[in-house]
């Protein structure tokens, strides 16, 4: 058996897992919901993988909540979202159904559950509207607390074939009342929009989608499926009305997907995604499927406001973690002088905090297997990681709208999270060390200071 089972990541025990849902905070405890297969294949009658903590460290599995035995769900429960009211947690969820001819069924359904443990289902509470293919999925509901209203928004194909979210209102979660498309059409938005989101972070609103669209790559057609998000505000009309600006990618790596947020009890918007994704080939290329398990979540998140857009950082919980802290330091004395700094480590989980100043440029090489180079004339972090599949060195390039000064790294046995600038940018990714890898090397022409912990076990 590999050694990649992550230590601090929330993971399946055994099959198939893909996008975070539910998150809450109910009874002072997180509650994550995830799709869950029990076995190893991307489609399928999916239930709600359910797991608990007090510190957003520390998670405990518990049963599934929901699990594909209705006659609105036979074939998957799928992505959906969850909200408290009164002494009652919600979960909104997509109903799966596929007919004797093959045809797809769509229903937005409820549970609910006031213990957080056991969950009653109650059946659908929206049908498929007009003007939309069966491609009509993953409700997230929201209080509007100034209105006393409810909101729900879908991921939605219109029957033009084109990417779109639709939203509803409600005055008491059972009732809902369709007020339109959200998104006007002088925009690409694909062909489908998955998993939006619509979060307020300090005053500002964001819509967030995982867009689907085809696009052509090395002769090939592929699914490209990124998750953006737009500043805006939602008008009276229903639409989003879109500020002036270009898409932003919530992350750069190459495994991540299907965000979702929730705001918990201290009033912080937070984040998990699914940390997987791409071509079923790709997916089912990574070792741990001969271990009887596949994906993970990222860690959670904290979504802030920046100047240049979103911010995510790693929760301060997280450092509960830490360990054995080691600092270092590397000093070029002059412009052209190259300096050298190696880490050693007896683990393949560790978090790494490296400031900078007076950089020129600099490299990293984390355990044989990433690559980070950056040049302050580029303004640029070129991305290298080793393929398992391939053995090649896959590449993206992260431009980065201010100078580098602070690098923050996650590694837990087979995944890397990098957070640029305190979270101005980020990238996720899978990565599956050689056992015997030990060693990270920084060089360049740059003043850097950094401390390594290795991180204690999150009991899952």
């Amino acid at each position: 058996m590999n050694n990649y089972r992550l230590d601090y990541h929330i993971a399946p025990i055994s099959g198939f897992m893909n996008d975070p849902n539910g998150l809450v905070q109910f009874k002072g405890k997180y509650h994550v919901f995830y799709q869950w297969l029990d076995r190893i294949q991307a489609q399928g009658p999916k239930s709600w993988g359910h797991v608990v903590s007090t510190d957003l460290v520390h998670w405990e599995h518990y049963e599934c909540a929901l699990h594909p035995d209705q006659w609105y769900d036979k074939d998957g429960c799928y992505s959906g979202s969850a909200i408290v009211h009164g002494d009652t947690l919600y979960l909104f969820y997509t109903g799966n159904v596929r007919t004797e001819s093959g045809e797809r069924e769509t229903y937005q359904c409820l549970a609910t559950s006031t213990d957080g443990e056991q969950f009653t289902k109650h059946g659908p509470v929206i049908y498929l509207p007009e003007g939309y293919t069966a491609h009509f999925r993953d409700p997230k509901v929201w209080k509007d607390t100034t209105a006393q209203q409810w909101w729900m928004v879908i991921g939605a194909q219109t029957e033009q074939l084109t990417g779109n979210v639709a939203l509803y209102r409600s005055d008491d979660l059972w009732n809902w009342t369709y007020e339109g498309n959200m998104l006007s059409d002088d925009r690409n938005w694909g062909y489908m929009c998955e998993c939006p989101d619509l979060v307020t972070v300090a005053e500002q609103q964001y819509m967030i989608v995982s867009r689907q669209e085809k696009i052509e790559q090395d002769g090939r057609e592929l699914d490209q499926c990124i998750p953006y998000y737009f500043a805006g505000q939602m008008q009276s009309d229903a639409q989003f009305l879109l500020y002036s600006g270009q898409e932003q990618q919530l992350d750069e790596g190459w495994d991540y997907y299907a965000p979702q947020s929730f705001v918990d009890e201290q009033g912080r918007v937070l984040s998990f995604a699914w940390m997987g994704g791409g071509e079923i080939d790709y997916q089912m290329s990574q070792p741990t499927v001969a271990d009887g398990w596949l994906h993970a979540l990222t860690i959670p998140r904290q979504l802030i406001a920046g100047t240049q857009g979103l911010k995510q950082r790693p929760v301060t919980e997280l450092q509960q973690l830490r360990q054995n802290e080691r600092a270092y330091n590397l000093v070029s004395a002059g412009s052209d002088e190259v300096s050298e700094a190696v880490w050693t480590v007896t683990s393949h989980v560790q978090e790494m905090l490296l400031e900078f100043d007076n950089v020129r440029h600099w490299q990293l090489l984390l355990l044989d297997r990433v690559q980070l180079h950056y040049s302050a004339e580029s303004g640029q972090v070129v991305l290298k990681r080793r393929s398992w599949w391939t053995g090649q060195w896959d590449e993206r390039v992260i431009a980065l709208p201010d100078r580098l000064e602070r690098l923050h790294l996650f590694i837990d046995r087979s995944s890397v999270e990098l957070f640029i600038n305190d979270g101005e940018k980020t990238a996720t990714m899978r990565v599956f060390f050689d056992a015997a890898a030990d060693t990270i090397r920084l060089s360049g022409c740059a003043n850097v200071s950094g401390k390594v912990w290795e991180l204690s076990k999150g009991e899952l």
